[in-house]
Order: structure tokens, then C-alpha cells, then sequence
């Protein structure tokens, strides 16, 4: 890989948006910050892994359980955060996943895990009607399918990134709906304290 090629500057930006979601994830619940967290120390090294032209071989390993600690953090921010049990459960599905793939070359183990936590990090946002976590779940998505494409290059890594920035400050990013849900059930609160 050329130290001009775009896929050396999309890995910076992977890498910079890595520092960025980790900044920007301080004022979340712990349970939620901690996965996203991890799933950004787990990104990084696939973004610095790509200059080396290790890229295809650490994403096959990284993109499932990246994408796994992200829907943990998503359900933890957005619906009712999973057990212990069950998060340390999809945990290791995705890193069987991913070793799999790695062991006998067929990617697509590896994108099984991805898909489905991209699926429920939609899932969970559109509980929370939050707008910018939803198309971080959309980015989850294209970055499985960007990789089952074209492997390791440019696409992958801004679609990582994008899912990562959408998932850190979740709370500036609500919809308009969730805004005028959060008014309305401040007016009842205040109806109701009224008549009392």
C-alpha cells in the first residue's frame, strides 16, 4: 500500500475518530463507555494495522468483535443493557467468528456477527428514536458489506469511524421526535403536579 493511497488517510481518520469517540464517550453511563471504549482501542489497531498490509487478516479478526462491543454499548444506551451473561455470550460468538474466519479463509463467518450486531444497534436506536446511532447501525452495516467487497481498503475504515462518532455523543443526537416525546411528558409531569 502506497503512503499515497486514500487507504492511508482513511485509516488515519479510523484512527482519529478512535481518540475522538473515546473523548467524547466520558459522559456515559459506565456500562455503556466501557464497550465503546473497547470497541475504539479494538478499531484503532485496525486502522494501524493497514499501513503494515495487515489490514484483510486483522479485520477478519477485529470487525466482528469491534461490531459486537458497539451493540452492547447501544443496548446499554438506548434499551435495557444486556446481562452480564449475555453480553460476555455474544462477546465470544463474535470472536468464535472471527477466528473462524480467520482459520479457513471464509469471510463471510466473520460478517455474520457484524450483520447482526449492526441490526440490533438499529434496533435499539429506533427504541431510543435517536437518528445519528440508527445510521451508525447503517455504517456498521456497510462497513461488513464494504469489507466483504473490497477487504480491508478506504470504504471499511470511514464506515467504522462513522459508527463510532454516531455512537459516542448520542445524546446531541436525537431526533426531533424524541425532543417533542420529551416535552409532551414534561407537560403531563407538570399537569399532574398541578391537580395535586
Amino acid at each position: 500500500m502506497a503512503f499515497d493511497s486514500p487507504d492511508i488517510f482513511a485509516a488515519l481518520a479510523l484512527f482519529a475518530a478512535c481518540v475522538g469517540a473515546w473523548r467524547l464517550s466520558a459522559p456515559m453511563r459506565v456500562g455503556a463507555r466501557l464497550y465503546l471504549r473497547f470497541a475504539a482501542m479494538l478499531f484503532a489497531a485496525l486502522g494501524a494495522a493497514a499501513p503494515l498490509g495487515l489490514g484483510d487478516v486483522a479485520a477478519l479478526f477485529l470487525l466482528p468483535l469491534g461490531a459486537a462491543l458497539l451493540m452492547v454499548s447501544a443496548l446499554a444506551q438506548f434499551a435495557r443493557p444486556l446481562p452480564v451473561f449475555a453480553a460476555s455470550l455474544a462477546l465470544v460468538l463474535a470472536l468464535a467468528g472471527g477466528l473462524a474466519a480467520l482459520l479457513s479463509g471464509f469471510a463471510m463467518l466473520a460478517l455474520v456477527p457484524v450483520i447482526v450486531a449492526s441490526l440490533a444497534v438499529i434496533a435499539a436506536s429506533l427504541n431510543g428514536v435517536a437518528a445519528l446511532p440508527m445510521l451508525a447501525g447503517a455504517s456498521l452495516l456497510a462497513a461488513g458489506l464494504a469489507f466483504l467487497e473490497q477487504g480491508a481498503r478506504a470504504g471499511l475504515f470511514l464506515f467504522c469511524a462513522a459508527a463510532l462518532v454516531g455512537l459516542a455523543r448520542p445524546g446531541q443526537a436525537r431526533s426531533a421526535l424524541a425532543i417533542q416525546h420529551q416535552r409532551h411528558a414534561r407537560a403531563a409531569d407538570a399537569a399532574v403536579s398541578g391537580l395535586h
